[in-house]
């Protein structure tokens, strides 16, 4: 099980074993808002681009790769950092380099050969399929858009540029209710959002779609029922609880404050309404600033204790890991999505009937027309914020 980037590691074991035909070392995976595309990945060609910016730094000037890497071996780790620093390198992504990871055919974008073999090199059943759960929050990266600043003309102008024709880029916006009319506050909602689906939601969902589609197939060819897919949705509307700029927000990682206890104290006094935050154990908070309890009028929305929600997810995730896989197969519904609510409430909803979802099919296969522009249009959005060019 993994978050973020642990859940894109996640994301290529699984593929690795899905695809391959020995008997996979695990029978389970959790993808906590991360999974492998997009921005995760980079050409060969783009790769060795970035490295000669490092060689051309360094002055390295050797012919052969072999001893062009034992030169910057040399070089501490320290000023290596730094270096990374100064040639604006902000994100590392995986390699597509034909051997360990290459391009498939197949909707799952990439395959993967790291070597490894399985138990004993025992081939794997064909009925055998490992459960996996993917999850995503409401609001992944609203953070990154207080950071991007952008404006309605900079944004359209780097969007609309990305594809081949304006009116396909139009489109996009106009569903995500992008458009020139917006007040500040409107454009913002609706960068944010479109952020979170571009960069996350939308590449956790192909995933999904992947696993189930691959799945279905694989077993109406052997006389199993298609709808077995053994996968399973969750996602999390609830937010933060503590104060600071993510507060309220149900942010990337906001589901890690209540799954490992972590916080237990701080939520605890939450629900109190005292609001302080997480203070180390053997930190004292000085009296004057622990804030005064919520009144009444202020909690008038009923909403379930921030310590029940701990407890239900806590027990959610270690059900799914514990349990026999028989038993995870029959209460997996592929259509269903688990929802840990805004009131912290736990509902379930369904991609073809709730109204929420639905809506959110329909963007997200409006950004799957056409895959490549799109990746084009993020690359060129992200890499505006971070000064690199993506």
């Amino acid at each position: 099980m993994g978050h973020s980037a642990g859940g894109t590691c996640c994301h290529l074991h699984l593929l690795e074993a899905e695809l391959g035909t020995k008997k996979p070392l695990f029978r389970k995976a959790g993808l906590m808002s991360g999974s492998c595309g997009d921005l995760d990945l980079t050409s060969l060609d783009k790769s060795d681009e970035r490295w000669a910016d490092l060689y051309r730094l360094w002055s390295v000037q050797a012919d052969n790769p072999a001893d062009r890497l034992n030169i910057l071996r040399r070089i501490p780790a320290k000023d290596l950092l730094s270096s990374v620093s100064e040639i604006h390198w902000r994100l590392f992504a995986l390699v597509i380099d034909q051997l360990t990871i290459r391009e498939s055919d197949l909707d799952c974008g990439v395959s993967v050969h790291l070597g490894q073999g399985g138990l004993d090199d025992e081939i794997k059943l064909t009925d055998e399929n490992i459960q996996v759960l993917l999850s995503t929050t409401d609001d992944e990266f609203r953070g990154f858009v207080q950071i991007a600043n952008w404006n309605y003309a900079k944004f359209r102008s780097l969007f609309t540029s990305s594809y081949p024709s304006e009116a396909a880029a139009e489109d996009i916006l106009q569903a995500y209710g992008i458009r020139p009319a917006s007040s500040d506050k409107e454009l913002f909602e609706a960068f944010s959002q479109f952020i979170s689906d571009v960069t996350m939601i939308h590449k956790v969902h192909r995933a999904t779609e992947f696993f189930k589609a691959y799945r279905g197939k694989q077993g109406l060819l052997r006389g199993k029922d298609p709808k077995r897919v053994d996968v399973q949705s969750y996602h999390f509307e609830f937010d933060n609880p503590f104060p600071g700029p993510m507060e309220g927000v149900a942010h990337h990682g906001v589901e890690l404050i209540y799954a490992f206890d972590t916080f237990h104290d701080a939520l605890e006094k939450a629900d109190r309404g005292i609001l302080e935050g997480y203070i180390e154990p053997n930190q004292k908070l000085a009296a004057t600033t622990v804030p005064q309890p919520l009144s009444n009028t202020e909690t008038s929305e009923y909403r379930h204790s921030n310590i029940d929600l701990g407890y239900e997810l806590q027990d959610k995730l270690i059900q799914f890991v514990v349990e026999d896989c028989q038993e995870t197969n029959q209460r997996a519904n592929p259509d269903e999505i688990t929802t840990f609510s805004h009131n912290r409430s736990v509902r379930v909803e369904n991609w073809s009937s709730s109204e929420k979802w639905v809506l959110k099919r329909k963007k997200l296969e409006l950004l799957n027309k056409d895959l490549d522009s799109l990746t084009i249009a993020i690359r060129r959005l992200v890499g505006s914020v971070i000064g690199m060019a993506l």
